[in-house]
């Protein structure tokens, strides 16, 4: 099953279908705001996957205060119990195999996202290391019903740069090579049989080129060339089970991403599905025939398109039902047990269960139970379209303060930059605008989802057009009665922290503050220094960001970078950056700050020594939420929950000396 069903965190919870959950003491409800620990804390259980055979449900909630795996036979919530007893991070990605009562999971080291994988049947408690996290990276490849006693995982420890495919026999715990990627492919498709069927290599002018399997020769050879302008908006997504079939998200001869179905054997390509307004995103198939099911758009809010009557049949009545954007998010082999995630802007999230036999919809089962009491409390979201200077419409959404401080807002960033807002619940937007701050983000251009033109309108226009996007989006606000124009604050991680530091420096009027969260200084540092397996990106990198090995290229990330112009900063910055942070190196928060020091500058510059790229852990994420509550509340006089105990909870370590 592929998709790209938006998920504004892990989701999901686990209980027989017929259950509700129970609630056993009485919550006090806070009067003055929503408490962080509600918002950002470890969920009551979430990350729901129905084992393939559908004898067991796993899912992910905390264990003595850390996330970790837990497994209840189906329908039997009397027989939970943790499967995994990790006591540091946590544990956040795993999926089931097809080998009965097993499950395979990943973790990395402090947020280096050097990710080592291990299996462990639930039944023996059984657990083996198969790849060591620390040094390497590992991720899992393919599962298939077809070999259900084998996994397809890819590993980098040959090469850094580039990943070989190996199988797991999950019996013997044993691999075997099934591809060594000597020819640096960039990725590579197989079919449920493990049978390579499609791969593609990035090219020196950005373009990448698509090779098919020639199984009588047993390589890879050359049959397309995907152009530069098409890079970001066509991939390959999928296959059929039996390999003869490739589905592709296909933006040439388009502007908006089209799905696309390549028949092999004939070698004649159709459209499946498309939108005038955006590209297609995802695509769901049954799990155990293969059938597409359905395929997804998304402009201001989601579209579907069906292709299977039954399947939408259900669907529809269980939207109906429930008056909110609904994904399936996991589905027994047979296509029979479903679990479902529904999404309201302004309501507690939702998971449900539903059993397509009997046609029966489980009670609501809430992520969160502690959210319930605040539920009439949530602000709804609304999804506006902003024009830009030079003629694009910006898909924008914006969530209004029920109690205001003032006209405060707080401009929230987006990351990526190739990467998107989505309307439905969001704990970023109810935290900011429980505390008094209307909330704002906006997809600038270079985001995703709107057809090549506006994604490629990005290239080499970081700190310029894309900003001049979020400074047309700040003018709306204001011209709209949504924000005085000296109570704007500009906040977002990665990219979004790149934009807070831009804002301070290339319009170093506009905003009252900035919040920048593992956020890029120095962009021909942050070019030299990412991870070695980003290898296959880098070309196209270059030409979207800009070159650091020409004087050309240089000279334009220089210019485009904060720190050349920390001169300018007049407004305050809170800095809040992982240690281990693989993507955005600790020294890009170091140059900034240390410049800022030099010029007695004032900066708030805290550090995790135990995250990477953002927060993982809850503790870690309420604190870093905390400074951030109290950052705010200087300069836009919102409300605070105090912080104390929050901070001291988490590993944060305020940095008072250069670095």
């Amino acid at each position: 099953m592929k998709t790209a069903l938006k998920m504004p965190f892990l989701a999901a919870l686990v209980l027989s279908m017929s259950a509700c959950q129970t609630f056993t003491k009485k919550e006090a409800v806070n009067a003055e705001y929503i408490p962080r620990e509600v918002l950002f804390g470890n969920p009551d259980i979430t990350g729901i996957k129905i084992s393939p055979d559908g004898k067991y449900v796993a899912y992910l909630s905390a264990h003595k205060g850390v996330l970790n795996i837990w497994v209840q036979d189906f329908g039997k919530p009397e027989t939970a119990k943790p499967v995994t007893h990790d006591t540091k991070r946590g544990i956040f990605r795993y999926n089931w195999t097809y080998t009965p009562g097993t499950l395979i999971f990943s973790q990395d080291v402090a947020g280096d996202e050097n990710f080592g994988l291990y299996t462990l049947n639930v039944a023996t408690g059984d657990l083996n290391e198969i790849t060591k996290p620390g040094k390497v990276t590992s991720q899992i490849a393919e599962t298939s019903h077809l070999r259900p006693n084998e996994v397809v995982i890819m590993t980098n420890e040959r090469d850094p740069r580039f990943f070989d495919y190996k199988i797991l026999n999950l019996a013997t715990k044993a691999t075997t090579d099934l591809f060594t990627n000597t020819e640096n492919y960039a990725g590579i498709i197989f079919d449920k049989n493990y049978h390579p069927i499609l791969a593609s290599k990035s090219n020196k002018d950005g373009s990448s080129t698509i090779f098919l399997w020639n199984s009588a020769n047993k390589k890879f050879v050359k049959k397309t060339v995907v152009p530069f302008e098409d890079s970001m908006t066509s991939t390959a997504v999928d296959v059929s089970h039996d390999g003869s079939k490739v589905y592709l998200l296909d933006s040439r001869q388009r502007d908006k991403a089209a799905l696309v179905e390549w028949d092999l054997k004939s070698d004649k390509t159709k459209v499946v599905a498309s939108d005038d307004r955006s590209d297609i995103q995802g695509l769901q198939m049954h799990p155990q025939t293969g059938k597409l099911l359905w395929a997804s758009s998304y402009y201001l809010k989601r579209d579907i398109q069906f292709f299977d009557k039954d399947f939408q049949k259900h669907f529809e009545s269980i939207e109906k039902k429930l008056d909110a954007e609904v994904n399936v998010t996991s589905m027994s082999l047979d296509g029979n047990q479903w679990v479902l995630f529904a999404d309201s802007t302004d309501k507690p999230v939702a998971f449900y269960f539903y059993d397509v036999k009997t046609q029966t919809l489980s009670q609501p089962l809430y992520h969160t139970k502690a959210m319930i009491p605040y539920g009439h409390r949530l602000s709804a979201m609304e999804a506006v379209e902003i024009p830009s200077r030079d003629g694009f419409q910006l898909v924008s959404y914006l969530t209004q303060a029920r109690k205001q401080a003032g006209k405060s807002m707080v401009l929230l960033v987006h990351g990526g930059p190739w990467g998107r807002d989505d309307y439905g619940y969001n704990p970023y937007h109810q935290w900011l605008a429980d505390r008094g701050y209307n909330v704002l983000s906006v997809n600038f251009r270079a985001s995703t989802g709107f057809g090549k033109k506006f994604l490629n309108a990005g290239d080499k226009q970081w700190g310029r057009k894309m900003h001049d996007d979020l400074i047309d989006a700040v003018n709306w606000a204001v011209k709209n009665g949504y924000a005085d124009p000296n109570e704007v604050v500009i906040m977002g991680g990665s990219y979004g922290g790149y934009a807070a530091l831009a804002g301070l420096t290339f319009t170093p009027d506009t905003f009252a503050a900035a919040v920048d969260i593992v956020g890029p200084s120095n962009l021909e540092t942050l070019l030299n220094t990412v991870p070695p397996y980003w290898e296959s990106f880098r070309a196209n990198l270059y030409k979207r960001v800009g070159d650091p090995t020409t004087a050309a290229g240089k000279k334009l990330l220089k210019e485009r970078s904060p720190l050349t112009h920390v001169n300018k900063i007049k407004k305050p910055l809170l800095i809040l950056q992982g240690a281990n942070d693989p993507r955005v190196k600790k020294a890009e928060a170091d140059q900034i700050y240390n410049a800022m020091v030099a010029k007695k500058i004032p900066v708030e510059y805290v550090l995790f020594p135990d995250e990477g790229h953002g927060f993982a852990k809850a503790a870690n994420n309420m604190g870093a939420n905390a400074l951030t509550e109290e950052f705010l509340q200087k300069y836009l006089k919102g409300r605070l929950e105090p912080i104390e105990a929050h901070v001291k909870a988490s590993s944060a370590q305020v940095i008072t000396t250069p670095q």
